[in-house]
């Protein structure tokens, strides 16, 4: 498993990349980065945050052991980020880091959906 240049912690869920395709283990850690390339006019930084956000909010939410109710929102919300980030899947990440690595994520969310959510229930 990579580890974080900054911390030298194991990287998991929280992983933030920079434009240099470096990765960090936390927000913390990428803005704490020595001499970090400044990221905020990549013209896919938005949306990279976006679905890396809701990848991450959707994963804590996760609990197989939850009702219909909340898991039929998760479901939703899930279906929802698809929808937003499905131009990312044309490029199948061919367009530098952070194509890459909004493509991962709607990869691991239709994933979350599909084996954890959809074939885990009587669907």
């Amino acid at each position: 498993m990579t580890k974080c240049i900054v911390c030298k912690k194991k990287i998991g869920l929280y992983l933030r990349v920079n434009n240099e395709g470096i990765a960090f283990c936390s927000d913390e850690c990428y803005e704490g980065a020595d001499n970090s390339p400044d990221d905020r006019d990549h013209p896919y930084i938005d949306d990279y945050d976006a679905i890396r956000w809701e990848y991450i909010a959707c994963t804590n939410e996760y609990d197989s052991e939850a009702g219909e109710e909340e898991i039929e929102a998760l479901q939703e919300r899930i279906e929802s980020a698809l929808d937003e980030f499905w131009e990312y899947t044309a490029l199948e990440g061919g367009d530098g880091v952070f194509a890459r690595e909004i493509y991962r994520y709607w990869q691991e969310l239709e994933e979350l959906l599909g084996e954890k959510i959809r074939l885990g229930r009587d669907v």
